[in-house]
């Protein structure tokens, strides 16, 4: 059954009273299989939400949230097995940290070869809202000679760790990805598998090697990495790995691996899909920032009804996306000719052109409108901002201290990014009381740099911008 995705981006949320979205909430689901015992498989099923998608209800000075998650097994429409998790959530009134969470759960079950039906369902127990996400699945045995290998897990972390929880696996944390969606606040691809039936001998044991690629979906090899041969620990081994991708463009890929057992020269092969996003105008090292432009040629799609003043809209959203000379080039077109420029621009961003969504328009459209809801002050567009600005160029922080009841201080933002040039901040301040956070300080090297920034925040005579600052 085909997997749907869905937009992430609606991940902040505002503390003012009970938190609603539609009555549906997104879910993204993905599985693995290991070898179990007796013949068994071992299926570990993934889910993922994000907080903002429940309610939450003022209780006691808390706003709490609580939902059900459920998974059902069938085969051939009887119910096999039902495991339910209850997961409450507490958020304090006076917190001033607010991460980007997302609640993540893992279903674990044993099974005989066979086909199922997998569904899995999120209840949110203040309010009517719900998600659904169902799909089938061959489970095949594994061999007990042959050489052989799990599924590929793709994670966004993976440690070395001895503390007992629902993410560990022989040693390891692996916290599931189960969107398989990086990007500049996930930039490394964290993968798990397991190897079975090596070749070993305890007075001898051997090695075997492991040979990692990522190629496009053509099969075109975009990143190789060089083998490695390790000590087999046994006939069964862990293989686990993270490679960086930060400079990819925006696109669907696969994670390849190649396994070999040095003994026996026996290889397998093994791949998995993943999605990287990217919000930057930096979408590849060729030379293709400035789009070629010729009426007529291309699918204007979704640009067919739009006016002219809904047209130029779009484009001064994609300010931070587009060039000089694209602007200009698009500011001397009559209105088809902006359709069909408007079309082609999304279109070289678009990381999978066979399908009729351009995910990165739609993820880059709904980060425009949550700008617009959250930032907009004085009549100025949320993405206008230098927050929406911000928000737009880099994605999400992966965390967010608020401080808007310092007694002494003015209002200030401190949004952290830990994967832009080893972990930056970016400080935003309400200096005028007007509600526009300015930016005032970045760690970013292509930012704003101004350390003494906290003497701007001060309620003191002393606070304020000092225009002799040399940036």
């Amino acid at each position: 059954m085909k997997t749907f995705l869905y937009s992430l981006f609606w991940i902040m949320i505002s503390i003012t009273g009970v938190l609603s979205q539609s009555s549906f909430i997104p879910l993204s689901v993905e599985h693995a299989v290991f070898r179990g015992s007796e013949n068994q498989a071992y299926l570990e099923v993934y889910l993922s939400f994000y907080e903002n998608f429940l309610t939450y209800i003022l209780q006691e000075n808390k706003y709490l949230a609580e939902y059900i998650a459920l998974a059902e097994i069938t085969q051939n429409d009887s119910l096999l097995e039902r495991k339910v998790d209850r997961r409450i959530s507490e958020i304090d009134t006076a917190l001033t940290t607010v991460n980007i969470r997302k609640f993540i759960n893992v279903f674990k079950f044993y099974l005989e070869a066979g086909t199922y039906t997998i569904k899995i369902q999120v209840r949110d127990q203040n309010s009517p809202k719900s998600g659904e996400y169902e799909f089938d699945l061959a489970v095949n045995s594994f061999s007990a000679t042959d050489l052989v290998m799990s599924d590929i897990q793709l994670c966004s972390k993976i440690t070395p760790d001895t503390a007992k929880t629902e993410f560990m696996k022989n040693s390891f944390l692996t916290l599931p990805n189960p969107e398989n969606l990086f990007s500049l606040s996930y930039p490394v691809v964290y993968y798990y598998a397991e190897l079975y039936n090596l070749s070993y001998d305890p007075a001898d044991p051997g090695n075997y090697q492991v040979h990692a690629t990522i190629t496009d979906g053509q099969g075109k090899i975009i990143k190789e990495y060089p083998s490695k041969s390790y000590k087999k620990p046994g006939e069964s081994a862990v293989i686990v790995g993270g490679h960086n991708i930060v400079t990819l463009p925006p696109a669907n890929y696969y994670l390849n691996l190649e396994v070999k057992d040095e003994q026996t020269q026996v290889t397998l092969q093994d791949s998995k899909k993943f999605s990287f996003y990217k919000p930057t105008g930096q979408i590849s090292s060729q030379d293709d920032s400035l789009i070629s432009f010729s009426e007529g040629e291309t699918n204007i799609g979704i640009f067919v009804d739009y006016s002219e003043e809904q047209l130029d809209k779009e484009f001064a959203q994609v300010e931070y996306l587009s060039t000089k000379e694209e602007r200009k080039i698009f500011k001397n077109l009559d209105q088809e000719g902006k359709k069909s420029f408007l079309a082609r621009f999304w279109k070289k961003f678009d990381p999978d052109p066979q399908t009729e969504l351009n995910e990165f328009r739609k993820q880059y459209m709904d980060l425009v409108d949550y700008a617009d809801k959250n930032y907009g002050a004085m009549r100025k567009d949320g993405w206008k901002t230098d927050r929406g600005r911000i928000l737009l160029t880099y994605g999400t922080p992966n965390e967010i201290q608020r401080y808007y009841m310092e007694i002494d201080k003015k209002p200030h933002e401190i949004w952290q990014y830990q994967q832009l040039e080893g972990g930056v901040i970016f400080v935003f301040a309400d200096l005028t009381g007007f509600g526009e956070f300015d930016l005032i300080h970045s760690t970013y090297s292509r930012e704003l740099h101004q350390p003494g920034w906290e003497r701007l925040v001060l309620k003191t005579p002393g606070g304020g911008i000092d225009t002799d600052q040399q940036y």
